[in-house]
């Protein structure tokens, strides 16, 4: 068995040595200064675009997603086949530092790459982070070019748009930008006086200040869901949270949505899971008012709650689950009106929703809507097939799978092991129901959606041989949203053809070589 540990231990840090290299190489190859110098630069522009070029940015996805998923396999095989106490104590403890130590080393190395490959979000936060803190602008109320000649304003994308994000997630961005701002001043780096980035290397190094800013917050989000998904899983099953940790912390896609992308969906997902933390302790009214205030970071996170409406009505009966469901209601309601007042109350949620809804992006139904378009379809028609009957499709959808799933008054297992595996499962499902028929605005850090509750369920095979795959796809889409449209091989209908398969048909291999497997270990005879 010490021989066997000892094994696993040593793959375990070589995978983890060809992660720190592939994040080495995306921040040499694409720095962060370099990045900056151009406002509408990405990675394709900063490695030079060529067939060549593309084709390695693959080809480095591919190895990543490799290593990451033989890591996860070697760390499962262990935890599966363990008998001896003391000893997985020991391997446990090893294996966590290992884990953590490479997360760390790669999140640390991509601190150093231009954020505008993988997305420009963080340009969007910080800019309007400081709308918040310098002139007292709510981002929900005003857009971004009333500031047009503040510093920075030329890396945003969405300028005329107000925020789509929820009050939770402007105070921590205010925060974060308040933060930034008194460390620049502390140093001495404090130069607003100065032509903007990228004309004076001065304003370029606040540029960077705030970029890291961020990236540094998504982090602490990204470890502190670690730990979350480790704790849970561990209540139930010791040996198996280093499965689930690695699950989450080593997925490249999660290091890169982190510590390059900054995405705010982090904070969303650590209230999501901060709240299956609770739900898994028995802290009803808790749990719920959690998921409800995670709604305001992104409203995204209430597709789940047919899932855990009646999850909780298998554990005490629809009286009762009634009861928290209104008290819970009840103060996340007064919580989100003292939210929303300072930045200009709930009126200012009809503007974000319909100006949010214009929009479709790398999905399926984006390419209904280029046909539409392209048939010259009325306007009111394209909207409706492409936005509005997607969304409604996934609602009926949601509830009917909630239902087929969870029952409308089943009686709970007795093992309550399996009452929380049958919450993560069925939030999973139905996350990858909503990113398949109601996300018609589909980035690739959304999959980090399904990845978290499906890090709960680390002896599930999908979760170790299907998940990495569809990280695969997310990461590639990106490259081809990155090379394409300079290599100019195709029109904008077929690069959305050709985005949308890459996200997908790596999970459907293997989601299918994973059925195929199962079919022939049922059908063996011994």
């Amino acid at each position: 068995m010490a021989y066997t540990h000892r094994r696993t231990l040593l793959i375990l840090a070589l995978l983890g040595a060809l992660l720190v290299t592939a994040a080495a190489w995306l921040a040499v190859r694409h720095p962060l200064q370099a990045g900056l110098l151009d406002p509408r630069s990405n990675w394709a522009r900063l490695a030079g675009v060529s067939w060549g070029n593309f084709a390695a940015h693959f080809a480095l996805y591919l190895a990543a997603v490799t290593a990451y998923w033989l890591a996860v396999r070697s760390v499962a095989r262990q935890a599966a086949e363990q008998t001896d106490i003391a000893a997985g104590r020991r391997y446990t403890l090893a294996t966590t530092i290992i884990i953590v130590s490479v997360w760390a080393a790669a999140s640390a190395l991509l601190l150093g790459a231009a954020p505008a490959g993988e997305s420009r979000d963080s340009f969007d936060y910080l800019f309007r982070g400081r709308m918040l803190v310098e002139a007292g602008a709510s981002p929900l109320a005003v857009t971004p070019d009333t500031f047009a000649g503040q510093p920075f304003y030329a890396y945003l994308t969405w300028t005329n748009h107000v925020d789509t994000y929820g009050p939770l997630w402007e105070y921590a961005s205010a925060a974060t930008a308040l933060a930034v701002g008194g460390w620049l001043q502390q140093s001495g780096n404090w130069n607003m006086a100065a032509a903007a980035c990228p004309v004076t290397a001065a304003s370029c190094t606040m540029l960077a200040a705030y970029v890291t800013g961020y990236r540094l917050l998504a982090l602490a989000c990204a470890a502190l869901c670690g730990w979350l998904i480790y704790s849970m899983v561990q209540y139930w099953s010791g040996r198996w949270s280093v499965v689930a940790l690695a699950i989450w912390l080593w997925n490249p896609l999660l290091l890169l949505s982190a510590a390059v992308g900054a995405h705010n969906d982090l904070l969303m997902l650590a209230l999501q899971l901060g709240a299956f933390w609770l739900l898994q302790r028995r802290h009803w009214r808790s749990g719920l008012l959690l998921l409800l205030l995670a709604a305001h970071v992104k409203l995204t996170v209430l597709v789940l709650a047919p899932v855990i409406g009646l999850w909780l009505v298998r554990q005490m009966g629809w009286r009762r689950t009634l009861g928290h469901v209104l008290v819970a209601g009840a103060v996340a309601v007064a919580l989100s009106w003292l939210l929303y007042a300072p930045l200009g109350g709930w009126q200012t949620l009809p503007r974000m929703l319909a100006e949010r809804s214009r929009y479709v992006a790398n999905s399926p139904h984006h390419i209904l809507y280029r046909g539409l378009v392209a048939a010259h379809q009325p306007a009111a028609l394209v909207r409706t097939l492409a936005i509005t009957a997607p969304s409604l499709l996934f609602g009926a959808a949601a509830v009917a799978g909630s239902i087929h799933l969870l029952g409308l008054r089943r009686a709970p297992d007795s093992d309550p092991r399996r009452e929380d595996r049958l919450l993560w499962r069925a939030s999973a499902l139905i996350t990858l129901l909503y990113l398949l028929i109601g996300s018609f605005w589909f980035q690739p850090w959304y999959s980090l959606w399904l990845l978290a509750p499906a890090a709960l369920l680390p002896q599930s095979r999908w979760s170790r041989n299907v998940l990495p795959w569809l990280a695969l796809g997310s990461l590639w889409s990106n490259v081809a949203a990155n090379y394409l449209p300079t290599l100019a091989v195709l029109d904008r209908t077929g690069r959305v053809l050709v985005i949308v398969a890459l996200t997908w048909l790596p999970a459907l291999a293997a989601a299918a070589l994973q059925k195929i497997a199962s079919k022939r270990q049922e059908a063996a005879p011994f």
